[in-house]
């Protein structure tokens, strides 16, 4: 019968080269970096991914200055601010509804008198994905988003009375 003492584990200890494999620590330095390595990419990879949803915020942003600022200038809801939305829109990629509120027109028509105020609101919803399976739909979380700016007609309108 073998009576030879194998360490801690009695029978079932590894042998002599595995044991030095396991119990050493030359090299470990080297698999913590590979793992701060791996963590710091993912949390990269993460950050990235979150910034698709701060452009298509300050996209619609961008697009309701526009259409605030194209109202300013006419004085009135026309065509020309429905057009630069619509431009907008196909340019951004986003499809938001826009309300004008808080508005008093004057003479019955589409008209702001001159330092009369306005608010224009669009509202969207963005689909953040967190991850896309291959054998199902992606799995998404809607992010709603709105933003209201208001603006002052530049626009004197003389009117008939």
């Amino acid at each position: 019968m073998n009576r030879k003492h194998r360490g801690i584990w009695g029978r079932n200890s590894p042998p002599q080269p595995f044991k030095k494999l396991l119990l050493g620590r030359k090299g470990s330095a080297y698999y913590e970096l590979i793992i701060k390595t791996l963590v710091v990419i993912t949390l990269m990879a993460t950050v990235m991914s979150f910034l698709s949803i701060f452009t298509a915020y300050l996209n619609l942003n961008h697009m309701c200055r526009r259409v605030v600022r194209v109202v300013e200038l006419e004085g009135q809801v026309s065509n020309n601010a429905y057009d630069v939305f619509y431009r907008l829109k196909e340019q951004t990629g986003l499809s938001p509804d826009m309300t004008i509120e808080n508005v008093e027109y004057c003479d019955g028509s589409q008209k702001i008198q001159l330092r009369d105020t306005f608010t224009v609101t669009m509202t969207d919803s963005y689909a953040f994905t967190l991850f896309k399976p291959s054998f199902t739909p992606p799995v998404q979380i809607n992010i709603p988003m709105k933003v209201s700016i208001t603006g002052m007609s530049e626009k004197y309108w003389k009117l008939s009375e």
